[in-house]
């Protein structure tokens, strides 16, 4: 009984019941979970059904609407009414063909465009016996009794459908036999559109199959029907005769269960309605299939933690016996040859082990030393030893209150990095190492100085009674040396005329921090003793942004890097300053998250933007900078490649961000780009939805906001200016879409930017 108390008193025990007890809790979550899933899945399967229906349905509906469209502009075809017209007066051997062949270069347009799913549109003229389709005319009977030979729709059927009153007629689907006799056969759904009183009628042979795979999917244990509005079965895709079996639905109803099966009907704008239908006993099989697979992983999991748990108390609880065994003994397990002791793998307990052991040794050796000196702590020079403070940080303001004339010399330290993309060697050593060298040189020429180290990267030297021929000398030779090691560092040499005024410190080591901030970005120590003007450069991303989107959207590496080179080579020639170039590389690093963005269906480029904003910081030679950026441009277009890219492979979408890109401005609408893509507005918008995942007034929005967040921070130009340039006329819209977009105000927006330029200005120096 002791020993069973003792057990719950030890660390042991009590880790392995808290692991228990967190496991415990994770089962009871796992069991809710799965008992309210299992509830509730049955109703999800059956809701999506539904809901599967009624997308079917709409996509059905909008591609009958399209193949209307493009019956009615077929039926009014110039050449089709001008040949029409020759047969009424001529007749068929005197008629111009070159009009039917016209017609026929239309057909095979509309046949061949993967959109429309045609098998064939024929133009029948019943009364002069002449047909046409995409491979070529022919007399009606060839037509219609061997290369679309059908037991359901013999000629007879098309000459008495030519004096029926309908003018858009939908045919229940059938076999076509594409030539007398071939075993080669489609199921086609017949459409056919034709004006009450005119001699010719248009028949679109949709291939059903193949629209039932596109908007339907793959129909194994489900199926289709199609009905019109008359309930004549247009179309159905059970094999079975459980299958075939189409129930009467009450009243407002779309969702019933029958013999075994669930149906789901809707009614689409066009009259026509869809019935899909799923097996009772598929449902069944996904729950019991589930159910084994969640008690096999329940069963596993809780199996592995227990073990896990086991193994993880005994691991902590080990060293910790190890070191108490260690205290209790008042020995060293280390010095007794257990090696085990010091190793368990975990590293606090190592360190605390570890200084177990120092601190046992240190104490034997202090009572040894105090036995033996009698109390060494209480002698002078021992504790003046402990007092040897090292003040040289604070002792330059003494040596400015002294009085006299002084000069500064800043040193602003600007390392290089590897072809890899890392440091070559320890920053903080290498400074070090730098104001050691400086210190010695600058005390073999000035009696009358004081050199430290200001920030991370940054090295003073006070000068008093410094001629101008000895500072050039010192800085000469400075410049020498280290221009030998260019390769790790390159260094901005910048001074001022000298002062007598102590408070002007302050100032102007700014002004020198400032002068380094325009120093070239050259691969050479510069010596810099007054402020120059800035070129006045053009945003490469304002003037040839959109060979740089092309070149990122077509995954061309080379391409990407040619244009940043020439980018860079353009600041270079102008000779700007490295503050410059930092905001350049900055503004196309935030150009390639954003075309990741738009590509990618997550959003991951946080965290990449962070490491290659770090990256860029450590760039000081345009060599630096295009390292980084090779690392960049392939690791962005890596992660584009990898997500498939599912957007630009579409050439609708393609031609949709080509117009989007360049007629942000204008007051574009979805009714225009429908005109310029020849498709339907509401086909369009739910292909846009589809295959980008946000709608176009979405894309248009995000596309001005990137653009108006551009001009913002690269021009002078008026918030009332940047909302007409990115399309919007009124400014109280803009203010408002803006905020909405970014959280704040483009006034504030831009107050941010400047204060950020401010800071990296500050880290540049």
């Amino acid at each position: 009984m002791n020993w069973m108390l003792n057990k719950k008193r030890t660390l042991f025990f009590k880790l392995f019941v808290s692991f228990l007890a967190i496991i415990s809790l994770f089962c009871l979550f796992y069991i809710l979970i799965y008992y309210v899933f299992k509830t509730s899945l049955q109703e999800e399967i059956v809701q999506n059904s539904h809901n599967e229906t009624k997308n079917t349905a709409e996509r059905f509906s909008n591609h009958m609407e399209q193949i209307q469209i493009m019956l009615f502009h077929m039926y009014n075809n110039q050449d089709l009414v001008a040949f029409n017209r020759q047969l009424q007066r001529v007749g068929l051997e005197q008629a111009d063909y070159l009009k039917a062949k016209n017609v026929m270069m239309d057909i095979r347009g509309y046949v061949y465009n993967s959109l429309f799913l045609l098998e064939d549109v024929i133009v029948h003229f019943p009364g002069d016996h002449f047909a046409f389709g995409k491979s070529g005319s022919g007399s009606s009977d060839y037509m219609f009794n061997t290369s679309y030979q059908s037991d359901s729709y013999p000629l007879e059927h098309w000459e008495t459908l030519a004096d029926q009153p309908h003018t858009f007629l939908i045919s229940p689907s059938t076999s076509f036999h594409m030539n007398a006799g071939s075993p080669e056969s489609r199921r086609l759904l017949p459409y056919t559109f034709k004006k009450p009183g005119t001699a010719y009628q248009i028949i679109a042979m949709v291939d059903i199959e193949k629209a039932v795979e596109s908007f339907f999917g793959t129909t194994a244990g489900h199926t289709l029907t199609i009905t019109d509005d008359h309930s004549n079965i247009l179309y159905h895709s059970g094999s079975t005769a459980e299958e075939e079996a189409t129930p009467v639905f009450q009243n407002g109803a779309t969702a019933l269960k029958e013999n075994g099966r669930y149906y789901f009907k809707t009614e689409a704008a066009d009259g026509l309605t869809y019935i899909t239908s799923l097996a009772d006993t598929r449902i069944a099989d996904q729950l019991q299939r589930l159910t084994g697979y969640m008690v096999l992983i329940f069963v596993f999991s809780l199996l592995a933690a227990t073990l896990v748990s086991l193994y993880l108390s005994r691991r902590l609880h080990t060293p910790v016996k190890h070191m108490l065994s260690s205290l209790l003994d008042r020995t060293s397990r280390y010095e007794a040859g257990d090696v085990r002791a010091r190793d368990s793998r975990i590293w606090e307990y190592d360190l605390i082990q570890s200084r177990i052991e120092d601190l046992k040794k240190e104490k034997d050796t202090i009572v040894d030393k105090l036995n033996r000196q009698n109390a060494i702590l209480t002698n002078y020079s021992y504790m003046n030893q402990l007092k040897n403070i090292n003040t040289d940080l604070s002792e330059w303001n003494d040596f400015l209150a002294d009085g006299g004339s002084y000069q500064i010399v800043y040193y602003d330290i600007r390392f290089r990095i590897s072809e890899v993309g890392s440091m070559p060697l320890d920053r903080e050593r290498a400074v070090r190492h730098l104001l050691d060298y400086i210190h010695l040189q600058t005390k073999e020429m000035f009696q009358a100085n004081h050199t430290f180290q200001m920030e991370k990267n940054e090295i003073v030297s006070i000068l008093k009674g410094a001629s101008t021929v000895q500072l050039q000398t010192l800085l000469e030779q400075l410049k020498a040396s280290l221009d030998e090691e260019s390769h790790y560092y390159v260094v901005t040499i910048c001074t001022l005329p000298a002062t007598n005024q102590p408070t002007k410190f302050s100032e102007t080591y700014q002004q020198l921090r400032d002068l380094a901030s325009e120093a070239r970005l050259l691969e050479e120590t510069q010596l810099i003793s007054e402020a120059r003007p800035l070129p006045d450069l053009d945003q490469p991303l304002l003037k040839r942004g959109r060979e740089f989107d092309q070149a990122l959207h077509s995954l061309e590496e080379d391409t990407c890097m040619e244009w940043i080179r020439q980018a860079f080579a353009q600041f270079v020639k102008k000779e700007a300053g490295v503050l410059q170039f930092r905001q350049l590389a900055l503004s196309i690093t935030n150009h390639i998250i954003e075309v990741m963005d738009q590509h990618l269906s997550y959003k991951r480029t946080d965290t990449s933007l962070h490491e290659w904003k770090s990256m860029l910081q450590d760039c000081h030679s345009q060599e630096d900078y295009e390292t980084v950026f090779k690392y960049i441009i392939n690791s962005s277009l890596a992660i584009m490649q990898d997500s498939g890219l599912p957007v630009v492979e579409e050439p609708t979408i393609v031609v949709f961000y080509e117009i989007i890109n360049s007629h942000y401005m204008e007051d574009i609408s979805l009714e225009y780009l429908s005109e310029k893509l020849n498709l339907s507005t509401t086909y369009l918008s739910v292909y846009i939805k589809d295959k980008t995942g946000i709608n176009f007034s979405e894309h248009l929005q995000k596309i001005r906001m990137r653009k108006a967040c551009e001009l913002l921070a690269t021009t002078n130009w008026t918030i009332n200016e940047i909302s007409v340039r990115v399309g919007y006329q009124n400014i109280t819209s803009f203010n408002r879409i803006f905020k909405k977009t970014t959280g704040i105000s483009p006034g504030t927006f831009r107050k941010q930017h400047l204060m950020d330029i401010h800071h990296q200005q500050k880290h540049v120096n």
